[in-house]
Parts: structure tokens; sequence; C-alpha cells
């Protein structure tokens, strides 16, 4: 490929505060973006992809020894130069064309036939500051180039969590009744899903999902389903018994600024509300097309059902269901009765913070605050906020697999299985591309009339009882506005 190719933009995703099941903080950015070693019909994106403290650990939950590790979801845009509207770059499908230093293991995320994106994680357990430089095959032929077209090139990175294949408990057994939480049959007790098989929701029975669904209750928490009506939820629809990747935290208001200026004006037009700048402390503004966000690390609120899933089609990702949603934060341990993401009930909120709030670097106040819950005024945190390199699972806030604020902060949206509309979604992933007007075009994902996407994992406004985990909340009707407590996480199934 001749050296007009070796224009390069390089774009990197705001630096992130974070934590592993024992609580360290990362930092992901991408540098020293090239391209090389380039031949016909493809070329090699070389770039160096570093956290500050990668981890790959292995535990015991009763009899069985589980492995996780956190990694980092990197894809590749680009555009023809000047000015042409960026797209998803082709990444080699063959594992082998691929570089990666010893220690590091690669693994090709495919959407059809189309190698959208990789995830770089250790090979072996350990932890620390890791920097990998590593070559992505790019056949650019498959993208519709030629040898001598101009082109810019940016390279993204998201970090995600590795939630290992296993059976898990949905519902949590607890007495009190929480909010339409997931049961089995008609009885309190949690359900062991065990597999990917089509389950039965309601109708009673002892191996079905039930929920406890009440005369009287609020019709923002009911189901389609309950004691005496079942529905089938078919076996595509992914139950979380299946390995998948999740993001470790909230989309960032810094990363969102990102996605929305590598959109053409008319899509970004779309996926971005001015009128919210300053409001709940929602700082992205825009200036000649180029978004930026004066505090990046915040996790991004104002974040719509059609917001939500033009990300995830963007990036290569896919929403998350509402059962991954408790496998990620419960692991395969023991449920405990109305217990939050970091597994039990008791929990210390966030009242301040020393240093600039949004710089990336304040500390919460007090030092035990693990959760950003029951706010009197609205208080929005940092994504990561509550990890320190002395942190465990409870005093990080962190979920079962070291997923951060799953319990408060931002609402997370989720795939519900008690609409009609959600339980069509069969995990497809993103393709990276966007309609015209910005809209994600996932074929089975709920609409934009939000119709089958609920919420879970409560938020920073609203009481604790919202943020329990197995309390679920609007699995039943359209709830696709922009709202400042509203924000968004990603998933992609492992391959």
């Amino acid at each position: 490929m001749q050296s007009r190719l070796q224009k390069v933009m390089v774009l990197l995703l705001a630096g992130l505060a974070a934590t592993a099941p024992v609580g360290l903080a990362n930092n992901v950015c991408v540098t020293n973006i090239s391209l090389a070693d380039s031949d016909t019909g493809y070329t090699h994106v070389q770039c160096s992809v570093s956290w500050d403290n990668s981890w790959r650990a292995s535990r015991t939950e009763g009899s069985t020894t589980v492995t996780n590790w956190d990694a980092a979801w990197v894809f590749v845009k680009f555009r023809v130069s000047p000015g042409g509207a960026w797209q998803h770059a082709s990444l080699s499908t063959n594992r082998p064309d691929h570089t990666v230093p010893a220690g590091t293991a690669l693994d090709v995320g495919l959407t059809g036939s189309k190698g959208m994106g990789v995830f770089l994680y250790r090979s072996a357990e350990g932890g620390g500051a890791w920097t990998n430089t590593v070559k992505l095959r790019w056949n650019y032929k498959q993208d519709g180039l030629a040898r001598t077209d101009p082109v810019d090139v940016s390279v993204q990175a998201v970090e995600m969590v590795y939630v290992p294949q296993g059976s898990y408990y949905a519902g949590d057994g607890s007495a009190t009744s929480l909010a339409a939480q997931f049961e089995n049959g008609q009885f309190t007790n949690a359900l062991l899903i065990t597999s990917e098989d089509a389950l039965t929701l309601g109708g009673g029975a002892l191996g079905s999902l039930g929920n406890n669904n009440k005369t009287g209750q609020d019709t923002d928490r009911l189901d389609d389903f309950d004691d005496t009506t079942s529905k089938s939820l078919p076996a595509a629809f992914p139950k979380g018994y299946r390995a998948f990747y999740c993001m470790k935290y909230e989309v960032s208001q810094g990363q969102y600024a990102d996605f929305l200026t590598l959109l053409t004006p008319a899509q970004a037009q779309t996926r971005y509300s001015p009128s919210t700048y300053g409001q709940f402390y929602y700082t992205i503004t825009n200036t000649a097309n180029v978004y930026s966000a004066l505090a990046p690390d915040f996790a991004c609120n104002y974040i719509s059902w059609g917001d939500t899933t033009a990300y995830m089609d963007w990036a290569g990702l896919r929403p998350l269901t509402e059962l991954e949603f408790e496998k990620a934060c419960r692991g395969p341990a023991t449920p405990v009765a109305s217990e939050l993401a970091w597994g039990d009930t008791t929990w210390i909120k966030v009242t301040n913070v020393v240093g600039v709030a949004g710089s990336g670097t304040e500390t919460a106040l007090p030092v035990t605050a693990n959760c950003n819950i029951d706010q009197s005024v609205f208080f929005l945190t940092r994504c990561g906020l509550f990890a320190t390199d002395r942190s465990n699972r409870k005093s990080a806030g962190a979920a079962y697999w070291g997923v951060m604020e799953m319990s408060g902060n931002m609402w997370e949206r989720i795939v519900s299985v008690g609409h009609a509309g959600g339980r069509v979604y069969t995990g497809t992933h993103g393709d990276g591309l966007l309609t015209g007007a910005g809209d994600g075009n996932g074929d089975t994902w709920p609409g934009a009339d939000g119709l089958g996407a609920g919420l879970r994992g409560g938020n920073c406004y609203n009481s604790m009882n919202l943020s329990r985990l197995s309390e679920r909340f609007r699995s039943t009707i359209s709830y696709s506005p922009r709202d400042n407590r509203m924000g968004c996480r990603g998933v992609r199934t492992a391959p």
C-alpha cells in the first residue's frame, strides 16, 4: 500500500478508573498508531494498547474454580480522506493474521463474515500495568478500498470484563417482595439457570421462570406473564449461561462524545440533545461537528433507548439482557436476600468528593463510600470512583466478576423478558453501521419505542430499593426518552 495510506488519525477514548475483583484502577489508552506490512488487499494497523492494572485471576466458588479477566475490545474506524464518512474496518477473521506479544491472548469478534474487532487480554494469571504492541490485519479490499486510496484511521478501545460460562441464580429468594423479581415458578426460591435452552415464563410450575407480579402492583412493574399465564422465552434469547463480555463501566461522556464525532452531522444531530448541556452534570458540547466532554470520565446520562442501540451497533456490541445483568452481578454465588450488586445489603453512599468532580482524579467522601444511591440532590459520579488499589469487591461496589456501578449511578437499559418486543431478541451483534438518520439497525433488538427494553440497577437519585440486584422496573411499558438518570452499557457474546 502506498505511503498516502499512512495518514493516521489518533483518537483516544477517555481514561477511566477501573476495578478488577480486587478493585484496581485501569486507564485504557491507545497510542502509537501506524500502518505497517501492507500488501495487496490488506495492511496492518499497529498500535499500543495499555491499561494500568490489567488482571486475570481464579477463585473457588463451592466446588467449582472459575477464572475471569478484564480485556480491551479494540476496533478500527476509517474514512477516505479528506472528509469522507467514517466506516467500520473489516479485520481479518483468521486469528494468526494478527500479531500480539508473548503473554497476550487475542480473540476475533465476528459479525457475520466480518471481523468487527478483537479482545485483548492476559493469557496467564497476573496483574499490573500492561502494554501490548499489536498488529491487527485490516482487509481494506473487503471495505471497497483500492491500494492508492488515502485514509484516516481511528482505533477505539473499550474496557470489558469476561463473564465465564456457567450456571447462576435468577432472583434472590427474598421473602420480602421485590418488584417483579424472578422466582422458581410461583415460589419465592431463586431459579437456577443451567443452560441456554428455552424457558417457560410464568404458569406457576416449578422449573419455570416466574415472577412476583401481584394484584395492585404498579403497572410499570408488571410482565405479560404471571402464575396463571405463561409465555415462552426462546432458546435464542441470551440467558447469561453462555460466556460473554460486559462493559466494565457505563458508557462515559468522553466515549459518547467520541462516538458523536465519528458520525455524520445528520446522524450526530439525532443522537445528541444540546438542550441538556449543563443540566445534571451533562457536559458534552459541539463545536463545528467535533464533540467533547468537559468531564469525560462522568458516566453519560440522558441516554435514550435509541441512543443505546445506536452506540452498541456502532461499536460492534449489543444490549445486555436482564438475565445477563443478574449473571454479571451475582456470578455463581448463592443469592443473598435483597442483595445489592456487591453481594450483601449494606451500603454507604458518596456525599462529596475530594478534588474537582469530573476531573478523573477525584476521590469519594466518605472514604468508605461504595455507591452513588439515594441522593437528595442529583449527584453524578465518574466511572469507577469507588475503586482504589486497596479496595475489595464490597468497598469498590463491584459486581462478582469486577463489573462496576451495577447498583446505582445510572439506570442500566436492558432487554426484558416481560414483553414480546424483548423476547424476540437473539443477541445479534452490531455491524458498525447506522442508518443515515443515526439509528441502529439491529434486526431483533427492541425498537425505538423502547417496548421490550426495561431498566435494572437503580440510579443515583432514587432510593436503595431500586438498586437491589433482583429489582425489575419498566419491563412492559415504553420508556425510550432521554432522562437524567439513564445510562447504558453493552455486552458481546464471547467468541
